[in-house]
Parts: structure tokens; sequence; C-alpha cells
């Protein structure tokens, strides 16, 4: 299948009127009787075939649209008509104004998601890790409790080798860990089509936890036909060629392809939109059921003078959408801060199953002021955030451990984060957050990574002490040599096992900038 195949949605879908868009065209033609009663009669017995559900407890449907920034939905604002289906869910249930993600790449944010952890407890914080054994994710829990339970994910990073088929019944990630799909070999049709083909074994009266992660908004921005003109002409592959992201500041993008490349970005959301309307409509319609939409980051266009995502703690790649829809969810919109953080406990409290891990909370409830704790350290970029206070006043602090520079802005005169300041506390908060889960138990230790004890960052650390570090993952020397497994000691955080990418993979995400190659001249 190649990037601009577009046979799933022309082939796999159930009948016509579950091909993209169809919904929407069946309500238009509902308002011409004799053509609206035959295509709505259509639909109701060729499309909603799904066995019965559970009486009492409700499924549960939790989509990430990955790369999916909030303020490019039309239902959020945004000038083009880019997710109609997703504004409908919404308005029939809660959207989320002020949704924040943990992290700004795929990797953490989804675990993040699963386990109800930041980044910096669960530390899935690069590709060479996968999530501890000891560490319960809100699969597991759904399971035990009799839910079945389905994942159909489309990006390596969020392949069952990481950890994320735990709880699972069945998970499918399509050869993922061979580089199946790293180039958009999977598209939202074909996750669509195979969840509701599972949906469709299920048990009459048992209830369902389905994970769908769409891949089709991230780079490269390659939409099939017809949505790849809605916006914008085709662009060229020079055109779509991505560098590093330090690579674009260094050589910034002209004017008129920045704007062709958020048009295709565009033309791609609205392609997950409508590839997603059959299983929202199936769903709903045979089912009691509580959908979760939210997107693992956003993506920067230009406005720290690069493009991508990964490298920043921004509004621009930490803002997501966040939708909660379906039975007995009421309608509104919130302006609470709420984020992907919040997507385990919800998930278990729509399914009644206890929880009671990380800093979550069921979003459709009461949701109280929290400090949220952002982190990358994708690419050596090593930044840790703290965001606080209320969503409409509230501020936030970035500290760059590689730069060694810090800054924070005041949410409500600047909520784009324009207007340095400097912090006030922030960093001693935010050493706090780590914790001191090393032990130093003599010696003089330095580290490649930053070092926290005391509540402060230091250069370096004599023993005995207890410490922080961050990234986990840095080189640390006792007296002038490397330790080895015996000092310091790892006490308390969770371990974490490698899962290496062979050699073709890391090129494929390099082709993808999931990986940091050579600079090369710029595409004209």
């Amino acid at each position: 299948m190649g990037l601009l195949d577009v046979s799933p949605v022309r082939e796999r879908a159930r009948c016509g009127l579950c091909a993209p868009g169809a919904g929407r065209a069946v309500a238009a033609a509902v308002r011409r009787p004799f053509v609206g009663v035959v295509l709505a009669l259509g639909s109701l017995l060729g499309c909603h075939t799904l066995p019965s559900g559970d009486p009492h407890r409700p499924d549960v449907v939790l989509i990430s649209i990955d790369s999916l920034r909030a303020d490019h939905l039309s239902g959020y604002g945004y000038k083009r008509d880019t997710t109609p289906t997703l504004d409908a869910l919404a308005d029939k249930g809660l959207r989320f104004t002020h949704a924040i993600s943990g992290s700004p790449w795929t990797l953490p944010s989804h675990m993040t998601m699963m386990t109800g952890l930041w980044p910096t407890q669960h530390q899935v914080i690069e590709d060479d890790r996968q999530l501890s054994a000891s560490v319960p994710v809100v699969a597991e829990r759904l399971q035990a409790a009799g839910y079945a339970t389905a994942g159909f994910a489309s990006a390596i990073y969020v392949s069952g080798g990481y950890g994320f088929a735990r709880g699972f019944d069945t998970y499918q990630d399509f050869g993922l860990d061979e580089h199946a799909s790293l180039g958009h070999q999977v598209r939202t049709p074909e996750l669509v089509t195979s969840a509701l083909g599972w949906a469709k074994g299920l048990p009459a009266g048992k209830p369902a936890f389905l994970f769908l992660h769409t891949y089709d908004a991230h780079y490269p921005y390659v939409p099939p036909e017809p949505w790849n003109t809605r916006y914008n002409r085709v662009m060229d592959a020079k055109e779509l060629r991505y560098h590093r992201w330090e690579y674009f500041k260094q050589h910034p993008l002209s004017k008129a392809r920045m704007r062709g490349l958020i048009a295709q970005y565009d033309e791609c959301i609205r392609f997950v939109d409508d590839s997603l309307e059959p299983l929202i409509d199936t769903w709903s319609w045979d089912r009691d059921v509580v959908f979760i939409v939210i997107a693992d980051h956003g993506e920067e266009f230009g406005e720290r003078g690069s493009w991508g995502h990964a490298h920043t703690l921004y509004s621009e790649a930490l803002d997501v959408p966040l939708i909660v829809s379906g039975t007995g969810v009421p309608e509104a919109v919130r302006s609470e801060r709420v984020g992907n953080i919040d997507v385990a406990a919800t998930v278990a409290a729509v399914a009644g199953v206890p929880w009671g891990i990380g800093d979550g909370v069921d979003v459709r409830g009461p949701v109280p002021d929290r400090d949220f704790w952002p982190e990358t350290s994708r690419f050596d970029s090593n930044k840790l955030g703290l965001i606080s206070g209320p969503s409409n006043s509230g501020s936030a602090a970035i500290l760059d451990l590689a730069a060694n520079t810090s800054e924070r802005f005041d949410l409500k005169g600047d909520p784009r984060e324009r207007k340095p300041m400097p912090l006030r506390n922030e960093a001693a908060a935010i050493a706090r957050h780590l914790g001191e889960p090393w032990t130093l138990p003599a010696g003089v230790l330095t580290s490649t990574a930053a070092l926290f004890s005391s509540g402060a960052q230091v250069e370096r650390l004599v023993g005995p002490a207890a410490f922080g570090m961050w990234p986990p993952d840095g080189t640390m020397t006792v007296d002038g040599a490397e330790t080895g497994a015996s000092a310091p000691v790892l006490s308390g955080a969770p371990p974490t096992v490698p899962h290496l990418l062979t050699a073709d993979v890391k090129a494929e995400l390099e082709a993808l900038g999931y990986s940091e190659g050579a600079d090369e001249p710029p595409a004209p």
C-alpha cells in the first residue's frame, strides 16, 4: 500500500453509507422526504450491525489522533471546516478548551494516557525504553473487570513492543515492530474497518474498551484523493521533505511553503475526521458508549522559527483537543485545565473500575486546579515544564537543562507564550516533583544529565546524598570513573527495559523526522 493509496476508503467500507462523509449526506438527504427515507433505511439495515452491549456498563472508545493541535479543529474556532464529525460529537458532550499533553511526542504522551503518570514518572521517554511490568495500565483493569479490550495502532511508537499491548485481548499494530507502516501505510479507514470487524464479533451483552490510534495527521501530510486538493494544490516530495528541527531554525521556510504545509496538514485532519464518522455513527447507534477523543501532541508551524514537534514545551506543541461524549455525559464547553494525564482515570471511571493512580481525574466531574508537568528529552532537548494555576490566569515555566536557561509566561496576558519572564520558585518545584530516587553512598558524582538535590539543580554531588537526575539515562561518573551496577543505586523510580530498533527502522524514522539526521540543502 503506497502513501497515497485510497483503497481503504473505496474498498473496505461495509456499505456505501459507511464511507467517510456518508452520515452527513444522509442527514442532508433527510430534508428531501423520499430520498431521505431510502437512505436512512439503507443506513439502518446495512450499517448498524454490532451486537448489543452491556445495559449497565457503557463501552469506552478512546481515539487518539496523532499530531492534532487543538486550534486546527473547526469546533475550537479554526477558520477551515476541518472537523465536522468531531464537532458534532463535541456538541453532544464535553469539549475542553484547555487540554495539555505531558509530552510533545508520541511515545511518552501515549504512555501517560495509558498509565495516568507523567513522563517523569513512567520514564518511557526514549525509543529504547519499555514500560516496566510493575507499572499498571488502565486496559488491564478493564480486562480484569470483564470488558472485552482491543487496540488498533498505526505508528511504531504506539506498538506492542513498548508495552501498549498489555491488558488488550486483541492488539493490532500491523507489524509496526517490523516498520510495516512508518510511512502512513495504515490509514484511518483501515483502522476503523478493523475495529468494527472486531466489535461485530463481540458476545452480546459484553462491554468493550476500544483504543484507536490514527497517524494520518502526522508528517508527511499526504492525504489521499480527493482530500489532497481540498485546501491546496498537491505539494511535491521536495516541498514536503523534512530536515532536522534545528535545520529549519537556520533555514526558515518561505511563507508560501509554510502555507502549503499547513493546508495539507488541514487536509489530513479532514480526512481523519471523515474516516472516523462510520465508527462513531455505528457504535453510537448500536451500543451505549462514551467516546474520548484526544491528541498526543500538537505541531509547530513557525511559531518559534521552525516546524515539527518533540523539541519544545510551548503551547503549539502541547495544546490538544479533548472531547468526551456519549452515554450519561452532559453537554458543555469547559475551561478547566485537563490533559492526557486524565485519560486513564476517566476511562476507568466510565467503566466503573477502581484506579487511583497518578494525578489524573475523571473529567466528567469536578476538575481541581492542578500542576501539570510536561517534559521532553527527545533529541537531547532536555526540557522540564510546570504549568500551574487556573487555566485562565495561570503560568507556564520551562527549564531548559540543555541550554541552561529558563523562562516563565503569564497565561492570562500572554496565552501564546511570547513574552518570557524570569522564574519565581518554579525550578525548586520541578526539582521536588522529580524527587530524589537515587542514592550516592560516597564519592563525587558528575553526570551528562542534570542533577538535583535538596530542591535545587547542582553541577556535582558529594556523597552520601540522595538526588534526582534528568533525563534518567544520563552517563554518571563517580570519582572520575563511569559508574557500574553498584552505585549510584536507583531505589524509587520504576526501571525500564531496552526496546532496540533495527538500523533500517532507525533510517525510516529519520526520514519521518523522528530521528535527527544530517543537514541537507533546503527544498526549493
